[in-house]
């Protein structure tokens, strides 16, 4: 006659069991926990990264192909406060091919993919000492339709810039650093940044740059601002 179990072995046959599979639950928890925060640290360094590389293009850029314009009018191309900065570039240029006049909506250009609809442009007139900015409606033939009527009159060898602006602001209260371009939104590039600084040494014309995370991450760098007229 066989035998069966007593329930008192079965009652300490169930309790290894949960034992073992409480272990198991709890290992497997844990490594899910590892591998979570090994991946969230791989995202914020990526984000890092990232943010770091567009600080010093934007940098970099500022107040490319405006050198001529800044010099003879001396508008800003780089503002800033400790937490903010704001650079203004160009990134295509065209000649007028024919005079313009006060009071008219477009400018004779060559064709540019560069100038397409919505973009700021600078418009300027060295010899006549003249400059406005303006914003791009549409293409017409070779004629470029400006949303605003000229201010000025301008001759013909007068210069159009199409003009990146980018603004950099900290968030405080979401610990968030964004950035916008020209009329767009503010978009996230970086989250738990609990300090964002920015320094300007005019004598060398360079900025430092601090980004810091979760109060004890820092990383920070010199750029000079290599085509930046400073008057």
């Amino acid at each position: 006659m066989i035998k069966g179990f007593s329930l008192l072995e079965v009652l300490v046959v169930l309790a290894l069991t949960l034992v073992l599979v409480s272990m198991v639950v709890s290992n497997v928890m844990e490594s899910n926990r590892c591998s979570q925060k090994i991946i969230n640290n791989q995202q914020r360094l990526e984000s890092i990264f990232h943010t770091v590389d567009t600080i010093k293009s934007d940098l970099t850029s500022c107040g490319m192909r405006l050198q001529e314009a800044a010099d003879t009018f001396g508008f800003t191309t780089f503002e800033h406060t400790d937490q903010s900065l704001r650079v203004l570039y160009g990134v295509g240029e065209e000649v007028l091919l024919e005079n313009g006049f006060l009071g008219e909506n477009a400018i004779s250009i060559n064709r540019n993919d560069y100038f397409s609809k919505r973009k700021e442009i600078l418009i300027y007139d060295r010899e006549h000492e003249c400059y406005e900015f303006n914003l791009i409606n549409k293409y017409e033939g070779d004629r470029l339709l400006l949303s605003y009527d000229l201010q000025n009159d301008y001759s013909m060898n007068s210069t159009a810039v199409v003009l990146k602006e980018v603004q950099y602001k900290i968030y405080e209260q979401q610990n968030t650093l964004k950035r916008k371009v020209n009329r767009g939104y503010f978009q996230p590039m970086i989250e738990e940044v609990t300090d964002f600084n920015i320094t300007y040494y005019p004598e060398s014309v360079s900025v430092l740059y601090r980004i810091e995370i979760n109060n004890k991450e820092q990383v920070r760098g010199y750029i000079f601002l290599v085509n930046m007229v400073e008057k």
